[in-house]
């Protein structure tokens, strides 16, 4: 999706996310859970009933974004990454900004800064309700 095709509203909050890209730790830190896990169930993702927004994930020896549906995912594929150096180096030129551009919606449950962060945690858990006690400093 470009920001042009953005009906003025979504153009407005648009401007307001934060464009600061990802820090390249991040970028490696998530890489490398990723890679720890490379299943349907050991990626970045929502799981709920319906539309899940977008997901990371290692499949096949490679690093996918994609769509998430009923907490399965990530299909269909919106970009794939050979290897982890070039997963990394997409990662960290990402912002807030830039990957509210990606799914079916803009600024639908997208990957986000806070989203990377709490993939990190130890207790990780891809139920919407967990993210949001995370958001809410409880879990």
């Amino acid at each position: 999706m470009s920001v042009s095709a953005l009906a003025e509203s979504d153009r407005e909050r648009y401007k307001l996310l934060d464009s600061t890209p990802y820090p390249v730790q991040l970028a490696q830190s998530v890489a490398d859970k990723l890679l720890k896990d490379p299943t349907e169930s050991g990626g970045l993702y929502f799981a709920h009933r319906d539309y899940c927004g977008m997901g990371l994930y290692v499949h096949e020896g490679k690093f996918m974004l994609g769509t998430v549906n009923d907490g399965r995912g990530p299909f269909p594929l919106v970009a794939t990454f050979d290897d982890r150096e070039e997963f990394v180096r997409w990662l960290a030129s990402q912002s807030d900004q830039s990957m509210a551009l990606y799914g079916e919606a803009f600024d639908n449950q997208t990957i986000t800064k806070n989203r990377l962060m709490w993939y990190l945690q130890e207790n990780y858990d891809p139920a919407w309700n967990s993210y949001c006690l995370y958001l809410r400093g409880e879990k």
